[in-house]
């Protein structure tokens, strides 16, 4: 039986660079990450299995935004949407938490960022009844 804390081969996984290792594994903990792994500068988190993040301190200055066009997208299994956007409320600036959206491709997204500015997609399946092709408007065309 293997645990969330299991060390195995990941087959994809992000490496953010952050100005703040600590702040920013505070931000992913409370949004229901758990560490796997640390040492100075590094910290692996997972959500749950193959879904994890890497978390690398910033050794130089930063010459572009950190953020800019990544969004890492996290498909849910055993909780809401609206689990998620509760937790990101509660740690967030802002006094409401984020609101979650309806897709036309049959799922509800959460949008939140962290300190950092990179976008997590917390996504979870409206319909898994709903065949493909009525959610994506008949079969694809590959021409």
């Amino acid at each position: 039986m293997s645990s969330d804390h299991d060390v195995y081969p990941m087959p994809l996984f992000p490496r953010l660079t952050v100005a703040d290792v600590e702040r920013s594994t505070d931000w992913y903990e409370a949004l229901g990450f758990a560490v796997v792994f640390s040492m100075p500068g590094v910290v692996h988190l997972r959500y749950r299995k193959y879904a994890d993040v890497m978390l690398v301190r910033e050794d130089g200055p930063a010459t572009d935004p950190r953020g800019t066009g990544v969004e890492v997208y996290l498909t849910l299994e055993d909780e809401s949407v609206e689990d998620v956007a509760a937790r990101a409320g509660a740690v967030g600036d802002d006094a409401e938490p984020p609101t979650p959206t309806e897709t036309a491709w049959n799922t509800r997204e959460l949008s939140v960022r962290d300190p950092d500015g990179y976008e997590l997609v917390f996504s979870a399946v409206v319909d898994a009844e709903r065949p493909f092709e009525d959610v994506m408007g008949g079969p694809a065309d590959r021409s």
